[in-house]
């Protein structure tokens, strides 16, 4: 239960970050803000190479200027859907996970090549799966966010998720 705790406590900050950084006074970005933004984890994804790291047709979601999403949903029923985010913390993952004290602890470490540090939580129920990835490069957190109804097959959402925080990795952006 804890690590679903810390698992929605970390993904409400990612959300707020949603694919940007502008606008985190709470307040709607601007278009010149929206504008500014350089560079997204979507920029360097698309749902054909998405399909390939998780190993399921997936159909992509970028939502609009307004309100962006780095989505990728399941082609056929049944399938994982995967939301994808990313927030600059100069502190970098450990130091964030370190602060929470024992909460951050229920984050396991995986190993995702090329990163500097990386965790994933998993939830698990009768009804459906959540797994939720972290991977920071050089100040630069990314997370994964993955939902599956029942039936699913645990291990090969973990390893999709991990998969695909490698792709991060691999397409982020230099420091």
């Amino acid at each position: 239960m804890r690590a679903a705790a810390v698992a929605v406590v970390l993904l409400a900050s990612m959300a707020v970050a949603g694919c940007s950084s502008a606008g985190s006074s709470g307040e709607e970005p601007t278009d010149d803000e929206l504008n500014a933004v350089a560079w997204t984890p979507c920029d360097d994804l698309t749902a054909e190479r998405v399909s390939e790291v998780v190993g399921e047709p997936v159909v992509e979601q970028t939502g609009t200027t307004a309100a962006p999403r780095c989505s990728f949903t399941p082609e056929s029923e049944g399938g994982a859907a995967y939301d994808v985010n990313y927030l600059l913390f100069t502190g970098g993952l450990d130091a964030a996970l370190d602060a929470m004290g024992a909460a951050g602890t229920q984050l396991r470490p995986v190993t995702v090549p090329g990163a500097n540090a990386a965790r994933i939580a998993v939830r698990a129920k009768d009804s459906g799966l959540l797994v939720t990835g972290f991977v920071e490069t050089d100040g630069l957190v990314q997370s994964v966010n993955v939902a599956q109804l029942a039936p699913y097959d645990k291990a090969a959402v973990v390893a999709s998720t991990t998969a695909l925080l490698a792709e991060l990795v691999t397409n982020a952006p230099a420091p």
